[in-house]
């Protein structure tokens, strides 16, 4: 019995080791000069804005890292952001690129509502539920604000 614990502990220890260090380099063409970059986990590397579908002026600017983790969420007119926290990813459409990633929004130590991020191919979409009064928003990618240069912008929408 030990033997087992002392087992699950080092695999946990080496598995969270390992998720802390993941990095990817990223080659940046500036001028005539090629830079390398090391991006980690969790440090923003791209941004999404998202208009919501049926409500003309919601829209809102997410932040990724390199792995495509959501971080952070900013509605256009807030001055601060709110921190997502991952909750689960499946895949929604199996033999086709189709996955749906489950976030948690967290203001002021306060869960505040429910993202389901969905990506296909290069479609993206959000719902939103409001934990107050679970009311539901749908979003969808915005092409014309999001690209930059044949990809993703790295600065926020707003």
């Amino acid at each position: 019995m030990r033997t087992i614990n002392i087992t699950i502990t080092v695999l946990c220890f080496m598995c969270t080791f390992s998720c802390k260090n993941k990095t990817t380099t990223v080659e940046e063409d500036r001028s005539a000069t090629k830079t390398s970059i090391t991006k980690k986990a969790g440090e923003i590397d791209h941004y999404i804005c998202f208009r919501e579908n049926a409500i003309q002026d919601l829209e809102m600017s997410v932040s990724f890292d390199t792995y495509d983790n959501a971080l952070e969420v900013k509605y256009k007119g807030q001055v601060n952001v709110m921190m997502l926290h991952y909750v689960d990813e499946v895949i929604i459409t199996p033999g086709k690129p189709a996955t749906k990633t489950i976030y948690t929004e967290v203001l002021d130590g306060q869960e505040n509502g429910t993202y389901e991020f969905t990506h296909s191919g290069n479609w993206d979409y959000v719902r939103y539920i409001r934990n107050s009064d679970g009311e539901e928003f749908n979003f969808t990618i915005d092409h014309d604000q999001t690209t930059r240069g044949g990809g993703y912008r790295t600065t926020p929408c707003y």
